[in-house]
């Protein structure tokens, strides 16, 4: 054997699979040209981003007594689990900047079923780096989706973190509380996820909502998530509450419709949550032809009479103001679709007789009628009393 050219040959080959390290180089040569009998192997730690990639290159002898690479071994410390490590074995034909980008991708993929100590050949190696990759962006993606949800939903970043680290233990299902607080009452949420198949997607399903009444039972209610639309954190306590919300809904056929919703205090569901009465469009219930022409100060602008609907549609007992008898009086008021009409509330949120909602409009039109009528009728009178009476 030419250990000359057998070193020669082996710096080569380390070299062009990024094994070019002086102390590479020094420990090949030192075992090559003692021609020790036994099986070296030598131990380097290379960058990885911000942590560090430990390799061991295994050596074995051919045939003819030549020092050839047999495999390599490459760890990193489980960011996740302090103390372990993500290992693999690979054959003599995989660089070592490949090594490391799949340890890497490891670390997002804690529990792959995979046996680490067969050797992966560069093919190989590959392949699962485009899959874990694939699969990262999915993840991604699909995380993003959830936190965007729950953004939209009103329940804003609070439960992100946890999400994130639920997600990345790969359970199949999991819940995380939340908690608002509406008018000075607070509502529990448990938000409820659920793995799809193979784990390769979360879905956020429903939410249980429990509202605190005081002294008074506690309510509670689950509400279901559709296609990453549903009822929103605040939507859930109004219903609660007793008022109804508008919404977008699908059909079975995945058609979208809208809708009026409102707890049905009379009918319960099997898990014990209300039954909730729907009123399409159909059912002929307009909250803005009910209001209009009431005298409603904020229906006098357009800005104002968009603000005061879409308050009206998320549930909400809004503010108004009506002219009565030369004086601004605020009233409250939600939709009651049922009855095709709204609730009228006082100030401190007591429900008063919906006749309080008088005309202002039509009462000035009728006075100023009035008015006129007398100031027509008046000169003729006058007018009539100095007439000189004939002689």
């Amino acid at each position: 054997m030419n250990t000359g050219i057998n070193f020669y040959e082996l710096k080569t080959q380390l070299a062009d699979l990024g094994f070019n390290e002086p102390v590479v180089v020094d420990q090949l040569r030192t075992f090559i040209l003692s021609n020790d009998l036994g099986l070296p192997d030598i131990e380097l730690s290379k960058p990885a981003g911000d942590d560090l990639a430990f390799f061991t290159l295994y050596f074995g002898r051919d045939t003819d007594g030549r020092y050839e690479l047999i495999c390599t071994e490459c760890a990193m410390d489980n960011l996740t689990t302090p103390g372990c490590q993500h290992l693999q074995y690979f054959r003599q034909d995989v660089p070592a900047e490949e090594a490391i980008t799949l340890l890497q991708l490891y670390q997002c993929q804690p529990k792959m079923n995979r046996d680490v100590f067969i050797p992966l050949n560069r093919t190989e190696t590959q392949q699962h780096i485009y899959l874990l990759k694939t699969n990262t962006i999915m993840n991604t993606q699909n995380l993003e989706f959830l936190k965007k949800s729950l953004l939209n939903l009103g329940f804003g970043e609070q439960v992100n973190e946890a999400l994130e680290k639920n997600i990345d233990k790969k359970m199949l299902e999991f819940t995380l509380p939340a908690k608002h607080e509406f008018n000075q009452q607070k509502v529990d949420y448990t938000l409820h996820f659920k793995s799809g198949d193979n784990q390769e997607m979360y879905f956020f399903n429903k939410f249980d909502a429990t509202l605190g009444k005081g002294k008074e039972k506690e309510q509670n209610q689950t509400f279901y998530i559709n296609k990453g639309n549903g009822i929103t954190a605040k939507e859930a306590f109004n219903l609660m509450e007793g008022r109804a919300v508008h919404k977008q809904l699908f059909n079975k056929e995945g058609e979208k419709y809208h809708a009026w919703l409102q707890l049905d205090n009379d009918n319960l569901a099997q898990n014990g949550s209300k039954e909730i009465k729907r009123f399409s469009e159909n059912y002929g219930f307009d909250v803005e032809q009910v209001i209009s022409g009431k005298g409603i100060k904020e229906m006098g602008t357009a800005e104002g009479q968009d603000n005061l609907l879409r308050s009206l549609k998320k549930g909400n007992a809004q503010q108004i103001t009506v002219e009565r008898h030369g004086e601004e009086k605020k009233y409250f008021i939600s939709a009651s679709p049922q009855f095709k009409t709204v609730d009228l509330y006082d100030h401190q949120m007591k429900k008063i007789k919906r006749e309080e909602l008088l005309q202002p409009e039509q009462k000035q039109t009728n006075n100023q009628k009035q008015d006129k009528q007398q100031k027509e009728e008046l000169p003729a009178k006058k007018q009539s009393s100095k007439r000189k009476m004939p002689v």
